[in-house]
C-alpha cells in the first residue's frame, strides 16, 4: 500500500482496497513465540545499536546514540531537548530505524498544529521511503495497514482515542510527542496511558526546545529522564545558529496591576494594558530605526493587538500584515506564502507561530508581548535563529565550528536582531533577550551582538559590583570598564636595558608598581599580584561585598602605605667590575649583584629584581659609616695596631672613676 492510499478513509469496502499485510494470527506473533518462527532475524544488537542516516549533524547523531544508549539501560520513557532550529523532526524521523522496530511495529507521533503535522510526514517520506504514513486528524483516518501515523493531540481524545487504540492495539511501539512540553497536559497523558495499557514496554519519547514549563509543572512526571539536550546558545557556539543582537526599547507603560496566572501574566489585562496607540507607535518607530526593511515576526498580546499593531505599520508605509488562530486557514497560507516571498516585509501575529513556523528568512524579532515565561519567550526569539537555506547544506558538510560561523557571518542573514518593547514592572521579573544571556532584563545591547555585551558585563561585575549595577546600556558597560582601566594605574610593558654609555653604564626603567608596608611597618613582598587575587576571590564569593577592604584585612595592610612606586635598574663599571644597582623614588642606590662581565649583570638582573619585589631576596641595606679611628702610636705586640692612645685614657679615665665611686660608697 502506497501513502496514498493509506490517507484515504478507513470506511472504504475492504474489497476494493488491497489486502492487509498481516493476518491476525501474524499480529499475535507479538504475545507468543512459537517454536519454529518465520519472522525475519532481528538485526545483532551491536548493529541495532548503531545511528544512522549518515546525512545527520553531529549533535542529531549524539541524539541517536543517547536514545540508544538509555533504551539499553532500561529508561523507556525519554525527553530530547534540541534549541529551534537544530532539526527536531529529522531526529523524530529517523527513529522507526534507529530503533530497529518490527515489521509489525506502529509508530505514533502526535502534535497539536497543521502545520507541524504536514512537516513531521514529509520528513517521515524521506527518512522512510517504503513506509506506509497515515494521518489522523478530524475527518482523515490512517489505515490499520499504516507502520507511521502522524496525528493530532485534538484528535486523539475520548472516543476517537479508544477507537484508535483497538484499532492498533499492540502493535504501538514507538510513541512520539513533538513539542513535549505539552506533555503534562491531560490530554496528552490520556494518550500515554491508553498507549501503555495496550503494551507496557512500549517507548515513549518526547522532542522539545523549551524542557521547562512556565507553570510549574514538571515534565520529569511524564520522562524518567533528559538524554540528551542542546540550547541555542550551544547551537549558535557550534555555529548552527545564527548569533543574537538585541534592541530594549523602553516605553512608559506599568504592569504592576496585572495579575499573574501559572506563571505568566494573565492575558487579558496584559493586552489592555499593552494594546495602547502611543506603544504601537513606539513599536513601528523602533522597526524603522533599528531594522527597516527587513523581514520581522511582531508578537502581540492579544488578536485585537495584533490587528492594530499591523495597521498602525500599514499606516506608516510598511507592507504589514495580520494572523491569529481565528483565521482562515486559506488566509493563513496565503499570509505565509507573501511572507516567505517578498511580498510582506512585517507579520504580526497572536501566540500563531511559535511553534512550526519555519522561515529562515525572517531576520527581526519584535516582541510586543511582555511576558515572565521563559520557556514562551525562547520560542519567540527562536523563529529567527534558523541560518538562510542557502547555507545549510554547507553548514553541515563542514567539520569546523569556525568555518561555520564565517559561513553565517558572510551570509545575507549574519545575525538575527531582537527588539524587546520593556515595561515598567517592579512587581514582576520580565523575560528579555538579555536575561536570557545573565544580564538584567533592562540591559539595552543597542543593537551588539548580545553574548558579547554579556561577557563584559560579566568582567564588570566581577571588577566594580556597585558600578555594574548602575549601567544601562552597552555603551556605560564599556565606558565603565575603560574608566576602571584608566585609574588601575598603567599597563605594565616588559621593560628594556637602555643604554647611557654602551661600554660602561646601562639603565632600566620600571614601570610603576603598587607597594604597601603593613600594620607593624614591614613591607608587603609581591603585594601588588597578591592584593588583586584576594580581590578577585572577594568578588567572586560575595560580590556585593566591598572586596578591596576584604584584601587590606587579609594582607594586613596600612591604608596609608599604599602607592604607586617607581623603580630603576642601574649596571654600571666600577673600576675593574661591574655592579647592578638598584633604586626607587626614596631609596637610594643598592649593590645588589657584582660581577665581571657586563653582559652576564645585563642578564641576570630581572631575575635579581624579581627575587626582591616577590620577597625570596632583601634589598641590600647600606651599610653604617665606619668611625673614625686615629693611627695608633706603634704597632702591638701581636703585630695587631691596638686602641689610640685616646681610647685607652677614656677607657682607663671610666675605670678610675669607677673605683673612686665605689670607694666613697664604702
Amino acid at each position: 500500500m502506497t501513502a496514498r492510499e493509506c490517507l484515504e478513509p478507513a470506511s472504504r469496502p475492504v474489497e476494493e482496497r488491497r489486502s492487509a499485510p498481516y493476518s491476525k494470527a501474524q499480529l499475535e506473533l507479538h504475545d507468543a513465540t512459537p517454536a519454529v518462527s518465520t519472522r525475519p532475524k532481528r538485526r545483532p544488537a551491536l548493529e541495532a545499536a548503531r545511528p544512522r542516516a549518515p546525512h545527520l549533524r553531529p549533535y542529531q547523531v549524539e541524539a541517536q546514540q543517547a536514545i540508544l544508549e538509555h533504551r539499553a539501560r532500561g529508561v523507556r520513557t525519554q525527553l530530547v531537548s534540541l534549541a529551534t532550529g537544530l532539526g527536531k523532526s529529522v531526529v523524530i524521523a529517523t527513529l522507526p530505524k534507529l530503533l530497529s522496530l518490527r515489521p509489525g511495529d506502529v509508530t505514533v507521533v502526535v502534535a497539536h498544529r497543521d502545520e507541524l503535522i504536514e512537516q513531521l510526514v514529509d520528513k517521515f517520506r524521506v527518512e522512510n521511503p517504503e513506509a506506509v504514513i497515515g494521518v489522523e486528524k478530524a475527518e482523515r483516518r490512517a489505515s490499520d495497514e499504516c507502520n507511521i501515523v502522524v496525528a493530532t493531540v485534538q484528535t486523539l481524545a475520548e472516543k476517537r482515542l479508544e477507537e484508535f487504540v483497538a484499532r492498533f492495539k499492540r502493535r504501538i511501539s514507538l510513541f512520539v510527542i513533538d513539542e513535549a512540553h505539552h506533555a503534562a497536559a491531560p490530554s496528552y497523558r490520556a494518550i500515554v496511558d491508553a498507549v501503555l495499557a495496550q503494551r507496557p514496554e512500549a517507548m515513549i519519547l518526547g522532542f522539545t526546545a523549551t524542557p521547562n514549563r512556565g507553570d510549574g509543572v514538571r515534565l520529569v512526571d511524564v520522562f524518567e529522564k533528559i538524554v540528551y539536550t542542546m540550547d541555542a546558545r550551544k547551537g549558535i557556539d557550534a555555529g548552527y545558529l545564527v548569533p543574537v543582537k538585541s534592541y530594549a526599547v523602553a516605553t512608559g507603560v506599568n504592569l504592576d496591576e496585572v495579575a499573574s496566572r501559572g506563571g505568566d501574566f494573565v492575558i487579558g489585562q496584559l493586552a489592555q494594558a499593552v494594546n495602547i496607540g502611543q506603544r504601537n507607535e513606539r513599536i513601528v518607530a523602533a522597526y524603522k530605526q533599528n531594522t527597516p526593511g527587513l523581514k520581522a515576526l511582531v508578537f502581540t498580546a492579544s488578536v485585537e493587538h495584533a490587528r492594530d499593531v499591523a495597521e498602525e505599520f500599514v499606516a506608516r508605509g510598511v507592507n504589514a500584515e495580520w494572523a491569529s488562530g481565528e483565521t482562515p486557514r486559506d488566509d493563513r497560507e496565503r499570509i505565509v506564502r507573501e511572507f516567505r516571498s517578498d511580498g510582506i516585509d512585517v507579520l504580526v501575529n497572536c501566540g500563531l507561530y511559535l511553534e512550526g513556523f519555519d522561515v529562515p528568512s525572517v531576520q527581526v524579532i519584535l516582541n510586543a508581548r511582555p511576558t515572565k515565561s521563559t520557556t514562551l519567550y525562547t520560542q519567540i526569539t527562536g523563529r529567527a535563529l534558523r541560518p538562510l537555506d542557502e547555507i545549510a547544506i554547507p553548514l553541515s558538510n563542514t567539520n569546523s565550528g569556525l568555518e561555520r560561523r564565517e559561513l553565517i557571518e558572510k551570509s545575507a542573514k549574519p545575525a538575527a536582531i531582537v527588539i524587546d518593547l520593556v515595561d515598567q514592572a517592579h512587581r514582576h521579573q520580565l523575560i528579555t533577550v538579555p536575561s536570557l544571556y545573565g544580564l538584567p532584563p533592562h540591559i539595552d545591547a543597542q543593537g551588539r551582538m548580545t553574548a558579547q555585551v554579556a561577557d563584559k558585563f560579566e568582567e564588570l561585575l566581577r571588577r566594580d559590583p556597585k558600578r555594574a549595577a548602575k549601567v544601562r546600556s552597552a555603551d556605560e558597560i564599556e565606558t565603565a570598564l575603560v574608566e576602571i582601566d584608566s585609574f588601575a594605574g598603567p599597563r605594565e610593558i616588559k621593560p628594556t636595558f637602555q643604554p647611557i654609555d654602551p661600554e660602561s653604564h646601562w639603565r632600566m626603567e620600571m614601570p610603576p608598581q603598587r607597594t604597601a608596608y603593613d600594620r607593624k611597618g614591614r613591607p608587603i613582598a609581591d603585594f601588588a599580584r597578591r592584593w588583586d587575587q584576594w580581590v578577585a576571590e572577594a568578588r567572586r564569593v560575595a560580590p556585593h561585598e566591598d572586596a578591596e577592604r576584604f584584601a587590606n584585612r587579609m594582607l594586613d595592610v596600612n591604608p596609608k602605605s599604599v602607592r604607586w612606586e617607581r623603580r630603576r635598574v642601574d649596571v654600571k663599571r666600577d673600576g675593574d667590575k661591574f655592579v647592578t644597582l638598584y633604586s626607587t623614588e626614596d631609596l637610594p642606590e643598592r649593590v645588589i649583584e657584582v660581577g665581571s662581565s657586563l653582559v652576564g649583570l645585563l642578564g641576570s638582573a630581572y631575575q635579581r629584581v624579581d627575587e626582591m619585589l616577590s620577597g625570596y631576596a632583601q634589598i641590600p641595606a647600606k651599610p653604617p659609616p665606619r668611625p673614625l679611628r686615629e693611627p695608633s702610636a706603634g704597632p702591638s705586640t701581636n703585630g695587631v695596631h691596638g686602641p689610640s692612645p685616646t681610647e685607652k685614657n677614656g677607657v682607663a679615665g671610666r675605670r678610675r672613676r669607677g673605683r673612686r665611686s665605689r670607694a666613697r660608697k664604702a
